[in-house]
């Protein structure tokens, strides 16, 4: 038979499940593995539920970017190749402006010798070969700026659930949905629990208000 006790933790009424307990299921809000919290800090936090104690869990953003800095050479070229990291067709801006590849000209990378170009370049081009040339100050580190989402691997707790916070490099405003294990789930539309399910000293707590799972 389930095991259960009650706890009070600032005035929210929780549910303590004991060993005995379906731990998966009562992490599970509404039948939803995953689920959207609003912390006690006002900001909101993504649980993923029903997860092995300690498993690593990836998390895509598909709206999130990467900054990758480019350096010029003495003659003022900094020249962007494609990558399996940076695929240049995701090249959005370099030093804040924005890159059209395709109203780009294409010309000659010309060499640079001793700091002079073989054959002046005073404009943003393209190659034959597919790279992306920028023309800026000469030896000058700049950022470029790529699309195409970025992963974030996060931990299941002791209890079997891992939480997501947003962060600076991951905000839930530039990042309305993430993809766990293939699937999209779509921040705004995500069953709303509040409040948070707690684990402490691997004994996990579910609020008393929660509905049965």
């Amino acid at each position: 038979m389930e095991k259960r006790r009650f706890l009070t933790i600032g005035g929210i009424g929780l549910v303590a499940t004991g060993l005995l307990a379906p731990l998966a299921l009562a992490q599970t809000y509404s039948g939803s593995a995953v689920y959207k919290v609003t912390r006690s800090n006002g900001t909101t936090q993504v649980i993923v539920a029903n997860r092995t104690p300690g498993e690593r869990i990836t998390v895509t953003y598909p709206g999130a970017t990467t900054t990758r800095r480019v350096t010029t050479n003495e003659c003022g070229l900094a020249v962007l190749r494609d990558s399996s990291t940076n695929a240049l067709a995701n090249l959005q801006t370099v030093d804040g402006a924005a890159i059209d590849q395709a109203t780009l000209p294409t010309q000659l990378l010309p060499r640079c010798v001793n700091g002079v170009l073989e054959e002046a370049r005073t404009a943003n081009f393209k190659t034959g070969t597919g790279e992306v040339v920028i023309v800026k100050t000469p030896n000058t580190v700049y950022e470029a700026v790529y699309a195409g989402g970025r992963d974030r691997n996060v931990t299941a707790n002791a209890c079997g659930f891992a939480a997501i916070n947003e962060s600076t490099s991951y905000p839930w405003a530039s990042n309305p949905t993430i993809v766990i294990g293939g699937t999209t789930h779509t921040i705004a539309t995500l069953p709303a629990a509040t409040p948070e399910p707690l684990c402490r000293t691997g004994q996990l707590y579910t609020p008393a208000a929660w509905p049965a799972p």
